[in-house]
């Protein structure tokens, strides 16, 4: 049996006809509000109690009434809470932070809509392999001064939620990881402000303060990632159905369904279609709203 959980934003409340609809059609046992964490300032959030659905009836359900109504959705397994979990997998680019990195790269360059072109591409799954694109966004930043990145870095801000999940997690015990096709360059400044457990990342290779338009072998790209999950979990002695996995591309994917919990944040819609969690509207910290005790 399963519970589904319905979130809103801070600006707005759930349609009761909408709910009504939904509960018609998946017959919960019961409907609990749920609260806000703390002084959190969030919208209206529902737990439909073991729905009398399975998850492809949801999913068919869910995602385009989402859209519509400006709520989240997330489809759990009665009883999964936060402190199931061991470890928590974050993606960077455009999942813990609003931008993607090497697109803004290409913006001091001139070369933003050639690249962000391919990253767009990429992140739909529409070129399958992810370390080809990456070369060839780097060969177009050949030449670029390494004081670009310092530029990219300050102007690159947290998603909204994104320190409260990451604290919510390593207070009940949960490591945090850090597993991106980006650049360790961010990546490790990332893992200092906030204090991450580790980082898998692309290194980008630097000479006489340029960046060549190439990035050390081995490239990052979705096995990669997954592989960092599953690393993760074998050091911790747990099963990967005590990681969850956050991410919003193709390339995150394999991680997410490794994993025991995969949230699409902002995703793409492969990656929405895949996911067990999609948040649209509600920040990151909607992960742990969605996971709160009964």
């Amino acid at each position: 049996m399963h519970h589904l959980v319905l979130q809103a934003p801070a600006d707005a409340r759930l349609d009761s006809e909408v709910v009504a609809g939904i509960a018609a059609r998946l017959r919960p046992r019961a409907l609990q509000p749920l609260r806000c964490a703390g002084d959190s300032c969030c919208g209206e959030a529902l737990r439909l109690r073991e729905v009398a659905a399975d998850a492809a009836q949801v999913r068919a359900l869910l995602p385009a009434l989402a859209q519509r109504h400006r709520f989240d959705w997330a489809l759990l397994p009665c009883g999964m809470r936060l402190r199931d979990f061991r470890l928590l997998v974050l993606d960077m680019d455009s999942t813990l932070v609003d931008v993607e990195t090497i697109d803004e790269l290409g913006s001091a360059t001139g070369m933003k809509e050639r690249i962000a072109a391919i990253t767009e591409a990429a992140m739909r799954g529409e070129i399958t392999d992810y370390a080809q694109s990456l070369r060839r966004r780097l060969a177009l930043l050949a030449g670029t001064p390494e004081s670009i990145l310092e530029q990219v870095w300050q102007r690159m801000r947290l998603n909204p939620g994104a320190r409260e999940l990451i604290d919510g997690a390593k207070s009940a015990g949960l490591e945090v990881l850090l597993a991106s096709g980006g650049f360790t360059w961010f990546a490790e400044r990332l893992q200092r402000q906030l204090g991450l457990h580790g980082v898998c990342a692309n290194v980008l290779d630097i000479v006489d303060g340029r960046l060549t338009g190439h990035a050390l072998d081995p490239i990052v790209d979705g096995q990669a990632k997954r592989q960092a999950l599953l690393d993760g979990c074998s050091r911790l002695g747990c099963s990967p159905r005590q990681a969850m996995a956050v991410g919003d591309g193709a390339n995150d994917l394999p991680m997410l369904g490794a994993s025991g919990l995969g949230v699409a944040y902002r995703g793409k819609p492969a990656v929405q279609q895949a996911a067990d969690m999609a948040l649209n509207h509600v920040g990151l910290d909607g992960v742990l709203r969605a996971l709160e005790d009964d």
